[in-house]
């Protein structure tokens, strides 16, 4: 859920701070107040579009902020304009991309100057599979769809193999055998190297060990231990000091029989250094040849020996690995079966349902349909994609709804989807600008009664021009544009918490002017949304 909005130098704005609530949040305002800039800096911080030509002028640089909660988790994407554009993350640096990325999983923005989710083929098909309940159904059928690929591949190569002939089998034995005859293990360079350097200063080590054990029995710390524990014995106020030596006393003695050791098992012998010497010639070797590490020679040799044990039955393993791809195959298609099925089942379903929810929205003439496009060929969301067609007036061809609805007729096809489908919709935030374009009366009481349906499964934010929408809010936040102390105007935005407000606010919706008899039908109308 969206919580919280902070916007500073874009265009209008010198500095704002807008708060959201659940439910329904709706944005109202005089025309040319900058309502539709909330959106747009709503959408910058979701990847959107912008540059300096929206700063502020005067400014160096706008910042916009957007504050989530996000499966319980505080989430903030930021986004910087000016002659070097910035992104960030939960304070870290990001790409517009990667806010597109994560703003997809969080909000729906639907208005004529924003990127609409549900006009692509990809998030259209989605909702048609969550409208029928097959999100399980759409996962079984891409591992199905992973699965026949992993054994496809696995043929190509077997395959790729028997062709080469002997003499690629003959090269890959050779290989095979010099990387069984080098005998690596994981990581026996790094301490070969470590080892080659303590035997290259052997003679200094030793001699650097000895003096420290010297120094450690010649600063007497035993006999001093020695003498205050003495000491202890006639005065108990010395136990402490004579315990803290004894334990001196005893790690030095503990590190000089460490360094001790050290020495005895240091190899000075010249030989020793010249077989470390030989032994990581041989491992720089087939480093160089496989990979610059030991750990892809080692992979290596695990994929040589893989290959290797396939040609020894090779005409076997072509034959097992095709007969796993046509089972794998077969899995695939029945999985795409079961989900064409239940796509056209829910297809059906959801025109229905949609074209009614249109005939209330001022659309009656309006027709939707839902087109299943097949594919080439079965991929890992199914055989088909859903394709949602639309006509906006009666004798009109059926066309792609990207194509041919108006930002009004957009924006209201999209609030029948998203009421018929909220209970499948997985986005917490929905964004509608212009939904109510060219729409009044009846029409505009039906869009609202939506909107506030929708609000009891998603939070919405809703920029409106009509009364009889606003009502319904659950925030109504009022966008107002005043002269700033430079004489310029900036924007400013607070919530409406009283009735009184909320009325007077509708009363100039409704009339221009807050007069006493619009002050009264503003208060109908509140009463008559709570019913």
């Amino acid at each position: 859920m969206l919580k919280e909005l902070k916007v500073r130098d874009l265009a209008l704005v010198a500095e704002c701070r807008v708060r959201f609530g659940p439910g329904l949040n709706l944005l109202t305002g005089e025309t040319g107040s900058g309502k539709s800039l909330i959106v747009d800096a709503l959408s910058l911080t979701l990847g959107g579009r912008g540059g300096p030509d929206q700063v502020r002028h005067g400014a160096d640089r706008a910042t916009v902020e957007s504050a989530f909660e996000s499966g319980g988790t505080p989430l903030v994407l930021q986004r910087e304009l000016g002659r070097r554009g910035a992104a960030h993350i939960d304070g870290r640096t990001a790409s517009p991309g990667q806010l597109r990325e994560l703003g997809r999983n969080l909000v729906a923005l639907h208005g004529q100057h924003e990127h609409h989710a549900l006009l692509d083929s990809d998030t259209q098909t989605e909702l048609l599979d969550s409208y029928a309940g097959a999100l399980e159904m759409r996962a079984a059928l891409a591992a199905s769809h992973a699965a026949w690929m992993e054994t496809v591949s696995k043929v190509r190569d077997l395959e790729q193999l028997r062709s080469r002939g002997r003499r690629e089998q003959e090269y890959m034995r050779w290989q095979l055998e010099e990387l069984r005859a080098a005998d690596a293990r994981p990581g026996e360079d790094e301490q070969l190297s470590a080892e080659r350097a303590a035997a290259r200063h052997a003679a200094r080590l030793a001699e650097l060990g000895q003096q420290a054990i010297d120094a450690l029995h010649e600063d007497g710390i035993a006999r001093a231990a020695a003498a205050i524990r003495g000491a202890a014995e006639l005065d108990p106020r010395l136990a402490e000091q004579a315990s803290r030596l004894d334990a001196l006393a005893e790690e030095s003695s503990d590190a000089a029989a460490q360094i001790r050791r050290y020495g005895d098992v240091l190899d000075t012998d010249p030989r020793r250094l010249e077989t470390i010497e030989s032994r990581l010639a041989v491992l720089d070797g087939i480093k160089r040849k496989y990979g610059g590490t030991l750990e892809s020679a080692l992979e290596e040799l695990r994929r040589l020996e893989m290959q290797i044990g396939a040609t020894e039955d090779l005409e076997g393993s072509v034959a097992a690995a095709l007969a796993e791809r046509d089972r794998c195959r077969s899995d695939l298609e029945a999985a795409a079966a079961l989900l064409t099925k239940a796509r056209k089942v829910a297809a059906r379903r959801m025109q229905e349902s949609v074209s009614g929810e249109l005939a209330g929205l001022r659309l009656e003439g309006a027709r939707f349909e839902i087109a299943l496009r097949a594919g080439a060929e079965i991929g890992p969301t199914g055989a088909e994609g859903a394709e949602m067609m639309f006509s906006a007036n009666p004798g009109e061809p059926l066309q792609p709804l990207a194509r041919v609805a108006s930002g009004g007729e957009l924006a209201r096809v999209m609030l029948a989807i998203k009421t018929v489908g909220a209970d499948a919709d997985r986005l917490p935030t929905l964004v509608f600008d212009e939904v109510d374009a060219g729409i009044g009366g009846e029409a505009a009481v039906q869009v609202g009664l939506r909107l506030k349906a929708l609000g009891a499964r998603h939070q919405v934010l809703v920029v409106t021009h009509l009364a009889q929408i606003a009502a319904f809010a659950d925030h109504h936040l009022l966008v107002e544009k005043y002269p700033g102390p430079d004489g310029r105007n900036v924007v400013s935005v607070r919530e409406l918490t009283s009735d009184g407000e909320r009325a007077e606010e509708l009363a100039r919706m409704m009339s221009g002017g807050v007069t006493p008899k619009a002050v009264a039908r503003a208060h109908e109308l509140l009463a008559e949304s709570r019913r």
